[in-house]
Parts: structure tokens; sequence; C-alpha cells
């Protein structure tokens, strides 16, 4: 599902594709995982299912801006099993996709590890200009793809050894102009998992990854993990963790990030959810929250890694749980999209700063 809404939270349109996953044996399975905006169109990125085929397609949609009307649909289709487009960027006349094929199930997947990452380029018209299957040791996807200065760089959770044992780690791709492979490196620490959901590329040109991990000072659950890489150098200049920001007990409590922006100022800012998923359940006398509800949590973080800000968003009556942020770059607004029990599932939640 796509929608659309203006600068007062109301629907101008909604576009869905696919059926319910609810009864795998009658599903499509179609998923949307990225889009990105060019002009009036809208370039959205997911899994399509093929009825005839009976597997999930890579695809391609594009969507107008003004209506939410199929401009037309394209299905990466060379590869016989299952897979997705789960990240889109525009660059000039360029669609540059990453995600994975040949995967044996079909469906949402948390990370699809067991699968081939791919990246592709599409014309504006919807045309396969390349189609690139990656051998990385340990890549099964790639979970988001950026611009940066000399070409672009991917990023996904893959695994690793370390420690005598496989874990799960950050993942480095750097992709030429023409989408072949010039490096690839992992991160993770020994004694737990590193998974990471977004990057951006700074003002410096270095990058910032996001996502989660069970390992470092202080880690007792899920706790967001923050990567800061030297484009340059390749190395890791700061690791941070954050979590528990309404004081419950760490043990129970999961902080979740799944996206990562630049403010006006060039600040890093980090999103995702914190919530409990066990039995335990408590509440806080002083504020009134219960640590079953889920927030969306956001910290802003300055670019030599000291913290800024955090703060926690939604409603005590639900979940409002933050899946993803995009930033104003004029006004320095948030926009935070929520997976909502309050506001009917595709949840919008604006912030403004102070």
């Amino acid at each position: 599902m796509v929608r659309r809404i203006d600068n007062d939270g109301k629907t101008v349109w909604t576009y869905i594709v696919g059926d319910s996953h609810t009864n795998a044996a009658k599903s499509s399975f179609s998923i949307g995982y990225s889009i990105a905006q060019s002009g009036d169109k809208l370039y959205v990125g997911g899994g399509i299912w093929q009825k005839q085929s009976n597997v999930m397609m890579p695809a391609v949609i594009a969507l107008d801006v003004a209506t939410g009307s199929v401009v037309w649909t394209k299905l990466l289709d060379s590869q016989p099993k299952n897979g997705g487009v789960r990240s889109v960027i525009v660059d000039g006349g360029r669609i540059i996709c990453t995600g994975y094929v040949n995967d044996g199930q079909a469906g949402f997947l948390f990370v699809a590890d067991e699968a081939t990452p791919a990246v592709w380029e599409l014309d504006t018209s919807g045309n396969l200009v390349t189609e690139k299957l990656l051998s990385v040791d340990g890549l099964g996807q790639g979970a988001k793809i950026r611009k940066d200065t000399t070409g672009y760089i991917m990023t996904s959770t893959a695994w690793a050894e370390i420690s005598r044992q496989e874990r799960n780690h950050a993942a480095l791709v750097k992709l030429s102009d023409s989408l072949d492979v010039e490096w690839s490196k992992m991160f993770g620490m020994a004694g737990g998992e590193s998974q990471v959901f977004d990057m951006l590329v700074d003002k410096e040109g270095n990058y910032l990854l996001g996502g989660h991990t069970t390992v470092g000072s202080g880690v007792v659950n899920w706790d967001y993990l923050a990567l800061k890489v030297n484009s340059q150098t390749r190395d890791v200049e700061w690791r941070k963790t954050f979590g528990q920001p309404r004081g419950f007990d760490a043990r129970y409590i999961h902080d979740e990030m799944y996206s990562v922006a630049l403010d006006p100022a060039g600040n890093y800012l980090l999103l995702g959810g914190s919530g409990d998923e066990y039995s335990y359940s408590a509440t806080d006398s002083a504020t009134g929250w219960q640590s079953d509800v889920w927030v969306s949590y956001l910290v802003a973080v300055h670019t030599n890694g000291s913290t800024l800000s955090e703060g926690v968003y939604g409603k005590k009556g639900g979940n409002n749980a933050g899946e993803w942020l995009s930033v104003d770059a004029n006004t320095g607004e948030v926009m935070i999209y929520t997976d909502s029990d309050t506001d009917g599932g595709f949840g919008f939640m604006k912030l403004t700063p102070n």
C-alpha cells in the first residue's frame, strides 16, 4: 500500500496492489519496501506475486504523484525464485535499486539471508538498463542503497564469523557508478548480533549506519546501534548504542532502529520503536506510559557521536512504533511513519523542532 497525505494529515489517495497475506494458501504476497520521488512520479520498490509462476518477483512501480494512478510496472523476472526490491533511489535519470533474488520463501522477510543480493538500474520509462547479482560472502540481500561521492554504497545485515561463531554483522558494499563491486566490509562484535537496516551519506561523504544490537557496553537486550564509518579509510570512527528511553527493565525492552536521516544542520537523526514483547508488564506512575505500548523513539546525534537529544512519541492508548522518518530540509520538521494501532495501521506523526 502507498498512501499520500496532505500537510494537515488528511488522505489524498491510497494505492494498493495484492491481497491480504493472512491466508498463505490464497496469498498474493505483494510487498512494498521503499519509495522515492522525482518530479511528478513516485517509484515504489517491492515484490509482486505472480500467480502463473507461483513466485514473488522483484518489481518497481511508477505512480503519478497527483493521483496515485499507475504509470508503469516493471517486473525484474530474470531469476526463477522469489525476490524483492528493498530500496530505490533516483539519481538524475537513473533509478537505482537493490534487493534480493533466488529465495525459497515469498512474502515479507525481515532479512533475506538465504537469497542472492542484486542491484538494478532502470530508466524513468521503466526499461531495465542493468541487472547485477552480487557475490559477497555472508550477504543475502541489499537492504538500502545510497548515492555517494564516487558511485553508490549499499548496506544490509549479513553473516560473518567472529570468535569462531557465526554472527549478524553490519555490511557495507561499495559500488562503482556502473554498479560493479569495488569493496565490501563487515562490522560486528564478538558476543552478540549487530543488524543494520538503514544508512545515510553525510555532508562530508562519510557513512552513518543504523540498526540494533545485542552487544556492547550497557546493552542488555536489543538496543539502537549507530556506526559512523569513514568513507576513505573504511574504518569505524565511532560506535554508539542507545536504549531504554522510558526507564523500564532493560531485560524486557526492545529498542529497534530502522531509519536514519540528516537534520538541516547535518546532525544524525535515529528513529525506530521501543517496547516490550514479553510477559513482563510495567507502568511508569509519573508518566502513565506502559512498557507494553510501543513508542517512536527519536535520538539526535552530533557527527562526533555526542547525544544532542532523545525523545519518545506516540499515544498511551496504543502502539505507534517508528518505522521510518523524513525531514523537511527547510523547516526541520520531521515526519515519522509508524506501525500504528491508533491510526489505522499506516500512522503519520509530524514533529516540529523546538
